[in-house]
This record gives structure tokens, sequence and C-alpha cells, in this order.
């Protein structure tokens, strides 16, 4: 009976072996497969656990470095608070700044010798040669007819002309600011448009070309005038006679 039945199972497997070991195959396949998810669900709560308790370290570093910000804005801010107090600065003598200032100089010399005949005036004075009443935006100084006329500082002659109501005129540049205007001159005058004059230089002579101021009681003159920038301004305060 033996012989018989361990032929049945040798028949067995020779008919059925095939689909045995497939059987036995994906057991071992359904098994590995289960331990393998195991291990990799295992694996996932690890890490998880392990980047939630990075986070929070994270989040912990980050608490404590904002209050640490806070505080040194805080600190900063009193600092700037205590720094923004004006400071007045007291320039010593001798320094860049004074001699700079003093570079730029705007005391006149006398334009020619002579005596004041009319003084500036924005408000209308009357004029005997025009019979007429209207500023005088300069200084009539009185002087003798071949005067010689100077620069009254350092410059340029700017502009010379020999048409004006004034008379011959000479303007001439000092480049801080100021220009002054000679009229009445001479029409033979001593310089050049574009030169460069220093204080003293004899520009010109007192003439008799204006017809503005041609009949007044005065006399023969010499008209002298200061702009500010592009404003006429009384020469006194540069100048006095």
């Amino acid at each position: 009976m033996d012989k018989k039945f361990l032929n049945k199972v040798t028949n067995f497997f020779k008919k059925e072996g095939f689909y045995v070991i497939l059987f036995v195959c994906l057991c071992i396949v359904a098994t590995v497969a289960v331990l393998t998810a195991k291990s990799s669900k295992n694996a996932n709560n690890a890490l998880i656990q392990q980047q939630n308790t990075q986070a929070q370290d994270k989040a912990k570093k980050e608490t404590a470095k904002g209050n640490n910000e806070s505080s040194l804005n805080y600190d900063n801010a009193l600092q700037v608070k205590k720094e923004s107090k004006p400071q007045v600065v007291v320039p010593k003598s001798g320094t860049k700044s004074q001699s700079v200032s003093n570079s730029v100089s705007t005391s006149l010399s006398k334009p020619v010798e002579g005596s004041l005949a009319r003084a500036y005036s924005e408000d209308p004075v009357y004029w005997d040669s025009t019979s007429s009443y209207r500023p005088n935006l300069g200084l009539d100084i009185k002087a003798d007819i071949g005067k010689p006329v100077m620069a009254a500082m350092d410059g340029k002659v700017e502009e010379i002309d020999t048409a004006t109501q004034d008379g011959m005129k000479i303007v001439i540049n000092h480049q801080n600011g100021l220009k002054t205007v000679y009229s009445n001159l001479d029409q033979k005058v001593k310089v050049s448009k574009g030169q460069s004059v220093t204080k003293g230089t004899i520009i010109g002579i007192v003439g008799k070309t204006t017809l503005r101021s041609a009949y007044e009681k005065y006399g023969d003159h010499l008209h002298f005038e200061v702009l500010k920038g592009n404003d006429f301004v009384d020469p006194a305060k540069y100048v006095k006679y």
C-alpha cells in the first residue's frame, strides 16, 4: 500500500508539479512583499517622526532668534535716538573752509577818484537831463573827463557796449556772483572783451558819452553799477564814497 501511495504522489507531482512550484513561489513572493511593506511603513514612520522633531527644533530656534533680533532692534533704536542729538561743530581757525570763504571776497576798490554825486535809488528820482522821474540803479561819481577808471576787483571783461543810454559801457564778471558796470566812458577803452583784469587795472577814462544824464547839475561823472546775479544792488554796500 505504501508503494501504491508513493506512486500516486509521484504521479501527482509529475502531472501537477509545475503548479505546486508556482504556488510555493507565489507564497514566498507574498511573504516577502508583506515583510517589505511592513519594513517600509516602519521606516516612513521613523522619517516622519524625525522630520517633526527637526521642524519643532527649527521653530524653537527661529522664535529665540526673533526674540534676540527684537531686543537688538530695540537697542539700536535707543542708540539712534541718543545719537540723533545735533552736534555743533566749531571750525578751527585756519581751516580750509575759512580760506575758501576768504578767497571769495566781495570788497571793491573805488573805480574812480571823485565824490558821490547821486546815490543809488530804486524809487524814481528827478533827472534834469530828461525832465522825468526814474530810478538810479547805480552811483553817479563826480569826476573830471579824462580821469582813469579802474577795475574794482579781479575778473574778466564780459561785455563792451558802445551804444547805451548811459554811454560807453564795460561789464566785468568777477566770477563770485558779482558783476560791475562802468558807464559814460570815453570811446577809447583800454581793455578788450574776454580779457582778464586785476583790481586796479585801468580799463578806460571818464568820458561824455551818456544821453541819460548828460546835463545833470553835477556835471561830468562815472556811472557805476553792481549786479548780484541778475539783480541790481546798491554799490554802497561794497564801496564807500
